[in-house]
């Protein structure tokens, strides 16, 4: 007897009309990255294309990505539940449920969040969608540039 294939999850709220629906983030299929948190694409699901919205599960002892700043996107994060340490510039700050904070384009100071706890901390992340980024890592001298894709020394930025 042939087993029913299972349908194929939805890559988008769109629907057949084209129109894209309300959904539950619970719909929406995670991401992750090598030795990075779990993410699921809000934005993306729900048709968004200029403005990037996540939910991000920070497990304990895992820093969210690589210690970055952009030059022309902005971003935010937002603490859902529980909490991480912020490593802002030369400065560490300790972060908990409803704490907020923006990285305005062009602020020249890397961040990253780091997981301290025991239990995960999830976050809502925003930012600017721009094809012109610049991403920044100060402590390896490089950047990122979306248009190519190209990893460059700083100094060529």
């Amino acid at each position: 007897m042939a087993t029913a294939k299972k349908p194929a999850p939805k890559t988008t709220s769109r629907t057949k009309d084209g129109v894209f629906e309300p959904f539950s983030i619970d719909e929406v299929p995670w991401n992750k990255l090598p030795g990075s948190t779990r993410f699921r694409l809000l934005g993306r699901y729900g048709g968004g294309s200029q403005v990037g919205v996540g939910i991000d599960v920070l497990r304990p002892g895992q820093y969210s990505n690589r210690f970055h700043f952009h030059l022309r996107e902005e971003e935010h994060i937002l603490i859902l539940k529980g909490s991480a340490t912020l490593f802002l510039g030369e400065g560490k700050y300790l972060m908990r449920e409803r704490d907020y904070c923006c990285f305005p384009a062009g602020q020249r100071a890397g961040h990253h969040l780091y997981n301290h706890t025991k239990a995960n901390c999830i976050f809502m992340t925003i930012g600017d969608n721009k094809p012109d980024d610049i991403a920044v890592f100060p402590r390896t001298g490089k950047a990122r540039i979306r248009a190519t894709g190209k990893v460059v020394p700083m100094s060529e930025v």
